[in-house]
This record gives structure tokens, sequence and C-alpha cells, in this order.
């Protein structure tokens, strides 16, 4: 197995969209939803480009917990 399937099985077992796919569509890899107008700043489109998440998502999972 090489490490481009290896990344598209981990994603699928982890129930998110492959990020290639993602990317083809415009949507997040979590959440499902259109991407770019859940990017609202550079880091945030940054951060698409890289993982396919958008940055509510992105926020949402490394949010501190109270």
């Amino acid at each position: 197995m090489n490490l481009d399937d290896l990344k598209k099985s981990l994603a699928e077992e982890a129930g998110l969209l492959p990020r290639e796919e993602a990317w083809k569509t415009g949507i997040c890899v979590q959440c499902r939803q259109p991407a770019l107008p859940k990017c609202y700043s550079e880091a945030g489109r940054k951060e698409y480009r890289i993982s396919g998440m958008c940055e509510e998502c992105f926020d949402n999972l490394f949010k501190e917990k109270k």
C-alpha cells in the first residue's frame, strides 16, 4: 500500500471525505459543506489547501475545552 492509499483509507475509516475529492468539489472533508464561504481568513484558506478542512471545522477541532 502506498502513502496516498493509506491516507485515503484512514480518512474513510474516520468518516471523512478524501482530501482530493474535497478539493475537486470545493467542500470540507469533515462537514461536507462548501468550504470557501467558511474560510474567513487567509490562514483558513491556507489550511483548506493543506487538509481539505474548512476553517470552522478546523477551529472546532482544536478549540480549547472549558
